[in-house]
Order: structure tokens, then sequence, then C-alpha cells
């Protein structure tokens, strides 16, 4: 094993957008906003589910279960005050509590051999991959074999004994990475989600999520649902998102050019982040043609960015 790459890391969390969705009417609520069928949520699944525009484009993406008599809406950092906005709109009289929790769950990231850390602590073996169990008073959501997020349970606090031990036990195991490491396993997994830079800028489509299981398209209706169904059934998704690796720094949002051309942008990068080793990788979202060998750069006089394998087919 290469000596820089460790097996696993260990990543705070806390600074991702928790959002709790409570009240009688929060299923049908949440039914008639996002792309998901809540209603095939079966006992301890969670599902990817996006939140979109009347136009069909996403203004936030979300890994959803439903836990405490309430359901769960954990994505990336900075977007609580842009979600609760647009969601409370459409709230009028439904029996419907919408809260940041962010606070007040306490979470943590393990990327890389995750069984073999949590036997190390004396911790039973993850649930399968699209699940989630509740172990010793731990929260663990299984996103892929090598991606797992630890929450404490809803009510408790970061003082508490559980997690305190949990705490320093797997540091004394595993090193600590940053969220980037976090987001460059999803990267690797082919899943970006919204940021404030990306907002409104893409159909579920163009980011895949329609792969990944991010939507239902037998469900009623729901905000942008004509579009997204239209793109679907016409089969008019001009873009797609594909994974790269780069030598250079990157963010969400960031213009991809021709090597060729690199004054005529021809899409724009929409999640980023690290192997645990340090190299970045990026998804970008680009339309068809120039999805076909063409060589594509960040800025002019960048070198060339790396194309790398999805864990998935694109349709052609």
């Amino acid at each position: 094993m290469n000596p820089a790459t460790p097996p696993c890391t260990l990543i705070s969390l806390n600074t991702r957008t928790l959002i709790r969705v409570s009240g009688t009417d929060a299923l049908m609520f949440l039914q008639g906003q996002l792309t998901q069928d809540l209603q095939r949520l079966q006992h301890q699944q969670w599902q990817w589910a996006a939140h979109c525009s009347p136009k069909g484009r996403m203004l936030a993406s979300f890994l959803l279960w439903a836990q405490d008599e309430a359901f769960w809406l954990d994505t990336g950092e900075l977007m609580s005050a842009a979600i609760l906005q647009r969601l409370r709109r459409y709230v009028l009289r439904s029996q419907v509590v919408l809260e940041e929790q962010r606070d007040h769950r306490h979470r943590l990231g393990l990327v890389g051999d995750v069984d073999t850390l949590l036997a190390a602590v004396g911790l039973p073996p993850p649930p399968p991959p699209g699940h989630w169990d509740e172990v010793q008073g731990l929260t663990r959501l299984a996103l892929s074999p090598r991606r797992l997020m630890l929450l404490d349970t809803p009510h408790s606090s970061s003082a508490s004994t559980p997690w305190t031990l949990l705490h320093q036990t797997l540091s004394a195991q595993c090193p600590w990475g940053d969220t980037r490491v976090w987001d460059g396993a999803a990267v690797q997994e082919g899943i970006a989600e919204i940021t404030l830079q990306t907002q409104e800028e893409w159909v579920p489509q163009m980011l895949n999520w329609d792969l990944i299981g991010g939507i239902s398209f037998n469900k009623g209706c729901y905000t942008g649902q004509e579009i997204v169904a239209r793109s679907h059934y016409l089969g008019k998704i001009k873009r797609r998102t594909l994974r790269f690796s780069s030598v250079r720094e990157c963010a969400p949002g960031d213009p991809v050019y021709r090597c060729a051309d690199p004054t005529h942008m021809v899409g724009k990068v929409a999640w980023v982040g690290k192997t645990p080793a340090g190299a970045v990788e990026l998804l970008a979202v680009l339309p068809w043609e120039e999805q076909q060998d063409q060589c594509l750069t960040l800025a002019p006089e960048s070198p060339a960015l790396v194309a790398l394998p999805l864990p998935y087919d694109l349709p052609r």
C-alpha cells in the first residue's frame, strides 16, 4: 500500500447542512417537493433526492432518511438558509416544521476500509450500502462500501459517553482528513451535490441523478416534475456529468474549456474533492459532443484534465 494513503480517513462532517422535517404532513409535503418517491422509502433505507425549481433546475440535493418520527436531509455546507427559505414557501397550511439541525446532531465520515476500522474499535460491520442502522447509540448510514456517515442519536450531544468514546477511539485508529476527502469519495462514486454556486444550473439528469437512483419517474407531481419527466421520456438530455483528475485546484461552478480554445467555456465543474493521498478529482457537466475524446482544461495554459471512469454507464 502507498504509505501516503491511509487505509481509512476520519472526517468531521459537522459543517454540512442538516435539516429535520417533521409534522403530520411531512411525508406528503416532501412528496410534493422532491424528485424521490418517499412512499417507497423502506425501514432503515436512505435515498438520494433533489429539490427543483418550477423549471426543473436543481436547487438542492439531499441524502434523505426517516428517523425519530421525522425526515432528515443532509447536504453540503452553507445551504440551510437557501433551502429553508425555498421549502417554507410551500408549507402554507400544512402541518410541517422545518428546522436546521446542524448544531444538534454531530456527524463523522469514514472513507476507506470501513469494515476493518469498525472491527478494530469493537463495532459490528456496517449496514449494506443504501441502508442505515443504530448501534450502541450511533446512527450509521452506508453510502457505499467505502463511505460511512456516523451520527449521534437524536436528542443526544457530543458530550454523551458513547459519542465521546467513539470519537476518541476512532481518532486513535484513523488519521483525520478534511471534508474534501469526503467530497472526493463522492466524486469517485459519481455523485455531485448542488452548491450555492450551482443552484438552478442543471436538471437532475445532467448531474446523472437518474443513474444514481435520485429520481422517481413513477410518482405523482412535484415542483419541476413536468420538465424533469419530459427530459426523460423525450430523451432530450444534452449534457451529462463526467469524472476527471486535475493538477489544478478548482471549485463548483468553475468553467471548463477546450484545450484548443481556452477562451470558450464548454462546461462547468459540478463537484470537487481530493483522494486521501491529496490528488484533486472533479465531476464536470459537459455537452455530449465534448465527451468524445476532447482535450479539456480548467484554464488557459493549464494542464489538460485526465478522464476517469464512472462507476455506472452513461446512456447513449
